[in-house]
């Protein structure tokens, strides 16, 4: 076999995953992104709603709140291979970039859950604010922000000592947030306000909020981070806003009820799960239309980082 061969079939040229949760399904939908087709389709029980993938792709791991926990999967298998207990309250999920910590915010017991992906057993406890529901780890690990929906909050976490370093005010009911790629800027979605809070994370100030439509749920980059996409669930559409100028530029119509966002390793097509439809709908960041519709399962949720990497 050829140089060219072995290039051409190297897993880096392989095109990404999208795994979505399909909450009233108990499943979770294995999108080839290449063809914009579900490949494959897990049995996920316990309505699971939070999502994140390892950055190395090796495994999802998904929040499963009627079955007290969450569930892991192994990515070669498309299995559940182990479940981590913990209590109802199970929601936001995020992975270190080092693959080495798994979070999990628990909405009933007001903390996050630090687990060791190694042991899958939870080595600490972090005591936050209300109701803690989105969670970002920052890109050089320093750092996981919290939105604490009922305390209209974000919490700002050193994972040195796996302190607070920082709560800051935000709208009202915060629930998805992202980073850019410098960790200068935090977005957070405030569902009642109907506003997108931007945070300057050296000091954890409010830079200035953002109108939007109704119940906005989850935030995503792409484009370099020069455009920032946002999920009105009451709306059916997803908010375009330029990160330059702070301003609402196009308003794009998906499906009913939108939820989870997450953009593809390409930075120009942006996935967006609608819950009420049982599709995903693919945006192409460029022209700022839809391009592709697919149909998931019962309830699509993929609340968090559903892509692979």
């Amino acid at each position: 076999m050829g140089v060219a061969a072995v290039f051409l079939y190297s897993p880096v040229q392989a095109k990404p995953f999208a795994y979505i949760t399909n909450q009233l399904g108990d499943s979770v939908s294995v999108i080839d992104s290449q063809t914009n087709t579900v490949k494959n389709t897990i049995p996920v029980q316990g309505k699971p709603a939070g999502v994140a993938v390892s950055p190395n792709g090796e495994r999802v791991y998904v929040s499963t709140p009627e079955a007290n926990g969450v569930a892991v999967i192994d990515t070669k298998t498309n299995a559940v291979i182990s479940t981590i207990k913990m209590s109802e309250g199970a929601l936001g999920i995020a992975v270190s970039p080092d693959n080495q910590r798994l979070y999990v915010a628990d909405w009933y017991q007001n903390s996050v859950s630090v687990i060791d992906t190694k042991s899958l057993q939870i080595v600490a406890t972090i005591n936050v604010e209300k109701s803690p529901s989105g969670l970002m780890v920052s890109s050089d690990n320093h750092f996981l922000y919290v939105a604490n929906r009922l305390s209209n909050s974000v919490s700002q976490i050193d994972l040195k000592n796996l302190e607070t370093r920082n709560v800051t005010p935000v709208g009202k009911h915060p629930f998805g947030l992202t980073l850019d790629a410098k960790n200068e800027r935090l977005y957070v979605a405030n569902v009642q306000s109907d506003d997108v809070s931007v945070l300057d994370t050296k000091t954890m100030h409010l830079m200035t909020t953002i109108k939007v439509n109704k119940l906005p749920y989850a935030v995503i980059l792409a484009k370099n981070d020069t455009l920032l996409f946002v999920t009105n669930q009451e709306d059916g559409n997803v908010s375009v806003i330029d990160t330059q100028t702070l301003k609402v530029i196009n308003e794009i119509t998906v499906g009913d009820k939108p939820e989870g966002i997450a953009t593809h390793s390409d930075d120009v097509h942006v996935y967006v799960a609608n819950w009420f439809d049982n599709t995903v709908s693919v945006i192409d960041a460029n022209t700022l239309t839809v391009v592709e519709t697919i149909k998931t399962g019962s309830g699509s949720r993929a609340f968090g980082q559903f892509f692979s990497r």
